[in-house]
């Protein structure tokens, strides 16, 4: 078993309402409590940013970076941008992880909180890798909050969580030492709908796809929906071989209120189009060990007929936008 001593936890984002970004009252000092209390003898560093209220804040070193602010991936088919913080959250995690001494690290949203440690058991529990698509180290543990399977009906690849991150500090370095990205700027060629076949590169997609890209630069998706045999194969390899996903109760994550309730990922139709551990658990057996068991029939039945009536029908939605976009995209019109 890992020893808390060998723990850095990186908890990285605001600590407060910072410029556009709203951050629930008091979750920075619930996130840092938790930390002590169920990593007792681990190490926290808080990466933020500047001019952030730091007092009542339990820490053991404070990495201050310069804000790069909003990015923009791609302008929106009108030609108005579309803001992301992507660059912040490489930023806030990256500086953070450098900082890291110990052997194994986290990557810890400001606006969340641990809950347990089973994170540490589940990241030794699964020893077998096969060769392909094998890139870390060790497998490192990540929850499930936004893993999606499907989005807008359809199967996905490469949509890994950013939210929680526990393995080895150089694999997730690995997974997070990325290059800011490139604001758009070209109203004709940086617009979605020249850009992306379908629906835009999620940012979650994009991040880990561009990780991936590190040891494997064939790796590639245009859009949301690039869900090609091939793609969709490479992605459970890197999932099966690289990772280990779970639930937030099976990891030992508590999430802010603004992902709780009637947050459109917590209902039921968000949580069945996501990864489930025991989804997780079946290419793991399919790809690492054919020897591990499959899971019970009910199990699986379950799930698919909640995919039948929460997830699937969605797709004739999704069609009809495509073709609607399409065909205003064909006349020269505005998405």
């Amino acid at each position: 078993m890992i020893n808390h001593k060998d723990i850095t936890v990186v908890v990285q984002g605001p600590v407060q309402t910072f410029q556009d970004r709203a951050q629930e009252p008091g979750i920075t000092k619930k996130c840092l409590e938790s930390v002590r209390s169920q990593l007792p003898g681990s190490r926290i560093i808080l990466s933020t940013w500047p001019s952030q209220d730091l007092s009542g804040l339990d820490y053991d070193e404070l990495v201050i970076s310069e804000d790069p602010g909003p990015n923009v991936r791609f302008l929106k088919s009108d030609g108005n941008p579309q803001y992301f913080n992507n660059n912040r959250q490489i930023v806030s995690t990256r500086e953070g992880l450098k900082k890291v001494s110990t052997r194994y690290a986290i990557k810890l949203r400001s606006d969340n909180f641990l809950t347990g440690n089973s994170f540490i058991e589940l990241q030794q529990k699964y020893p077998n890798r096969s060769k392909s698509h094998c890139f870390l180290n060790e497998r490192v543990v990540v929850a499930n909050v936004f893993t999606r399977q499907y989005a807008k009906g359809f199967r996905v690849p490469f949509h890994l969580s950013d939210f929680f991150y526990f393995g080895l500090t150089e694999d997730l370095l690995a997974l997070w030492d990325l290059e800011l990205f490139p604001d758009a700027m070209d109203s004709e060629t940086d617009r979605e709908n020249v850009l992306f076949d379908g629906f835009a590169t999620d940012c979650t997609q994009a991040f880990w796809v561009r990780a991936l890209q590190k040891f494997d630069s064939s790796i590639y998706i245009n859009g949301l929906l690039d869900n090609s045999p091939e793609n969709l194969e490479i992605s459970e390899q890197c999932f099966a071989n690289n990772l280990v996903i779970a639930s937030p109760a099976d990891l030992g994550l508590g999430l802010c209120q603004k992902f709780l309730g009637t947050a459109r990922i917590s209902r039921t139709k968000g949580q069945c189009a996501q990864w489930q551990h025991w989804e997780w658990q079946e290419i793991y057996r399919r790809y690492c060990d054919p020897d591990f068991p499959k899971a019970p029939a009910s199990v699986k039945a379950n799930l698919f007929l909640k995919r039948l009536v929460h997830v699937h029908p969605v797709k004739l939605e999704t069609i009809v936008k495509l073709y609607k976009n399409r065909r205003s995209s064909e006349s020269g019109g505005i998405k």
